[in-house]
């Protein structure tokens, strides 16, 4: 029995990468430019929520009239609705049938038939999730509707663990400059920054995959942390995610399911735990395997602390996520470091800041 929810968690973690990460990379074709229309208008405030100050949802005025929470992820893959959530609305009739390649069915919700709130920008078309209806490319921003079955059946597990109406991935952020002020739980939208931004000290180029022509194929950017004196290089992650075990809860000292979170590759874990044996470590915390706090991450500039970390296998970065970033990383920063800061990210001029 306990091998056997062992496998359960295992395959509920494949179907979470399947669903973030793979169906992303699945219809690459880099052809088209995803710079080719920024967003842009004067700074607006969003409704928001936070989570422990660490994680955020988008507050959404539905078409329906109800509100829905859309989950922040930066590092996350496609943009897709909570199963069930469509029937939930009662927007059912708004549903469509995509293919993507001319192969692949997929369903779908144009953002303007969901989202009535004109605030909220809509994610921007990828080229490397391209949907086409009636031999006919889909060129209206769209949130993906995930079935009940095949790959997709785990899904309604995985939000029990952490609810949520809509997954907001990577090209929700793309095309737009924001500012995640953390300690003031704020999210903004149209802050962009400048030229003059750029030679400050706690300013850092951000860094995404780009084709022949520079123009921006993900939007996974790579960015900088210091660690006991290290550069390492990182995932801007706002969506990183601890999934607790029973052990972890315990530990420490929580009775949720889910905390904010950062990652590391394994081979830069294991050389934290060998050379600060005092550091605190959280053996099978994780789902996915042990956690460290770090007592202090140096991040553009400033030094914060503590922040936990999750160990993951060095391939995870090498060979997984390579394929959507411009660079190999070491890990990702999300909110278990990034919540005692002011960030300010332009994805069209390449740039993040940290107050």
């Amino acid at each position: 029995m306990k091998q056997n929810s062992i496998n359960r968690k295992a395959k509920m973690k494949r179907i979470l990468i399947y669903v973030l990460s793979v169906l992303l990379l699945a219809a690459c074709n880099g052809k088209e430019d995803n710079d080719s229309h920024p967003v842009t208008g004067p700074p607006t405030l969003l409704p928001s929520k936070f989570l422990n100050g660490e994680r955020f949802f988008f507050k959404m005025r539905s078409t329906s009239g109800d509100t829905i929470l859309g989950f922040g992820d930066s590092g996350g893959g496609i943009c897709f609705l909570a199963p069930g959530e469509l029937e939930k609305l009662h927007l059912e009739a708004k549903d469509k049938k995509g293919f993507v390649k001319h192969i692949m069915g997929m369903h779908y919700i144009e953002f303007a038939d969901l989202v009535a709130d004109k605030n909220i920008p809509p994610p921007q078309l990828s080229t490397n999730f391209s949907l086409s209806r009636f031999f006919q490319k889909v060129t209206s921003p769209y949130i993906i509707v995930p079935g009940t079955d095949g790959e997709f059946k785990e899904l309604p597990a995985m939000v029990k663990l952490m609810p949520f109406d809509v997954f907001l991935g990577q090209n929700f952020f793309m095309g737009k400059a924001w500012t995640i002020d953390y300690p003031k739980q704020q999210i903004w939208v149209n802050t962009a920054l400048t030229a003059a931004d750029a030679i400050a000290t706690n300013v850092q180029k951000i860094g995404f995959k780009k084709d022949a022509n520079g123009h921006k194929l993900f939007g996974h950017g790579s960015m900088k942390i210091v660690v006991d004196g290290e550069e390492i290089d990182v995932l801007f992650d706002t969506g990183a995610t601890i999934f607790l075990t029973d052990n972890g809860k315990k530990s420490m000292n929580t009775s949720g399911n889910t905390i904010g979170g950062s990652f590391i590759a394994k081979s830069v874990f294991e050389k934290w735990r060998s050379k600060h044996p005092e550091w605190r470590y959280f053996e099978k915390a994780d789902k996915g395997g042990d956690v460290i706090e770090v007592p202090q991450v140096t991040i553009g500039g400033h030094t914060v602390g503590p922040v936990v970390f999750a160990e993951r296998n060095d391939e995870n970065w090498s060979k997984w996520m390579i394929g959507t970033m411009d660079k190999v990383v070491k890990g990702a920063i999300g909110g278990s470091g990034l919540k005692y800061l002011k960030v300010t990210v332009d994805y069209n001029n390449d740039l993040i800041k940290f107050e």
